[in-house]
């Protein structure tokens, strides 16, 4: 987005002390945009974890050896 033309007329109106007021404000918004462009979550993508996980034993759904005596 372009500046609006009117904006160097009004900036050159203002006292120094509200220019300077002005330009804090603007530092403000910058570091709310930054921080909140940080903190969004990015976009999920599907397989990351694929290789970080070992598959399961084979016998995993089997009853466990030291339960036969409470089935």
């Amino acid at each position: 987005m372009a500046m609006p033309a009117w904006i160097p007329e009004a900036w050159g109106k203002l006292t120094a002390d509200n220019q300077r007021q002005a330009g804090d404000f603007l530092q403000f918004l910058l570091s709310q945009q930054e921080k909140e462009a940080q903190s969004k979550p990015g976009k999920r993508r599907l397989g990351v974890l694929a290789d970080r996980f070992i598959s399961m034993a084979d016998d995993f759904d089997e009853p466990l050896e030291d339960f036969k005596e409470y089935m």
